[in-house]
């Protein structure tokens, strides 16, 4: 009979270990109790939810979808607590969770990181790329975020870090970096997206070129697979500076026509607890000494 009562905070927190782990042995080692105390816990617990949440195999266990679920949310709740806890007793943590875009985080900031783990060895990083909205405070700390120039500004504890300048780049086939100068020549590729559309749309009207229609597309639903493409040789992508500094500076990629398009611009968001306070500070000030450059226009 499955249970209207909460289930305790015993049997959530003996299912959030040994789901983690993925081993009970492991999470009564953790919790300095027994092996069966932690099986108990999580028959009970799943008794009272009407569901199993561990499928018991051979010397292992692995989540069912509702135990997926539920480890996923109770993760994030226990350190909520943690974290409160905290503050109340106004110590700063020494871990600094940082949600950031996918293309964004491999192109530019992972490859800068290491000089702010040098800066900071006491901090550290629990790091997510990720294109989803996170809640700032509960799932992290300090959020990256690109928003076009059609998007609403942020408000509150946000703050622009530069603004995202685009133009087409071709791989390069000959000898030499020369590009091809003249806008029209983008209508003698196929034009690579990771979006609907809107993006090679804005440069066409800024460019004042037409052809956009009558050009053929090759989509694509992520910007890293559009760089490869472009790099086979594949088509034009649209793409910034910063993302392909080196490989422009290598030869790799060369530009295609004069035009650029500022297609929105990168936002740093911060969470307003005490318990990361020390920790965010230290990243925004080391992330605004790298972008400093970039917020006035200059090249990665």
């Amino acid at each position: 009979m499955i249970s209207s009562r909460d289930p305790s905070l015993l049997a959530l927190r003996a299912f959030e270990a040994a789901a983690r782990r993925l081993s009970f042995t492991e999470a009564a080692e953790e919790l300095h109790v027994s092996q069966a105390a932690i099986s108990r816990h999580v028959r009970l617990l799943e008794a009272e939810l009407g569901r199993p949440l561990f499928r018991r195999l051979h010397r292992r266990v692995v989540l069912t979808a509702p135990g997926q679920r539920l480890a996923s949310d109770l993760a994030i709740g226990f350190s909520q607590l943690h974290r409160a806890v905290e503050t109340v007793r106004d110590i700063s943590t020494r871990e600094l969770r940082i949600s950031v875009e996918r293309a964004f985080a491999a192109r530019w900031l992972v490859p800068r990181l290491g000089g702010f783990s040098a800066a900071y060895p006491d901090i550290d990083i629990d790091f997510e790329s990720s294109d989803e909205v996170r809640v700032l405070g509960r799932d992290t700390d300090v959020a990256i975020r690109f928003l076009s120039s059609t998007s609403r500004q942020r408000r509150g504890r946000g703050r622009k870090l530069f603004p995202l300048e685009s133009f087409p780049i071709i791989a390069n086939r000959r000898a030499g970096r020369v590009a091809r100068r003249s806008d029209s020549d983008v209508l003698g590729y196929r034009l690579l997206h990771d979006d609907d559309g809107s993006a090679w749309r804005s440069w066409f009207a800024a460019a004042g070129l037409k052809g956009f229609e009558e050009a053929k597309h090759l989509h694509f639903n992520d910007y890293s697979l559009v760089l490869t493409a472009a790099l086979k040789g594949q088509g034009v992508a649209l793409t910034a500076p910063i993302y392909i500094g080196s490989k422009l500076k290598m030869g790799r990629l060369i530009r295609l026509g004069r035009t650029s398009v500022t297609s929105g611009e990168y936002w740093l968001l911060e969470a307003t607890d005490r318990g990361s306070a020390r920790a965010r500070a230290a990243f925004v000030g080391w992330i605004n000494a790298e972008s400093k450059g970039l917020a006035s226009g200059e090249r990665a």
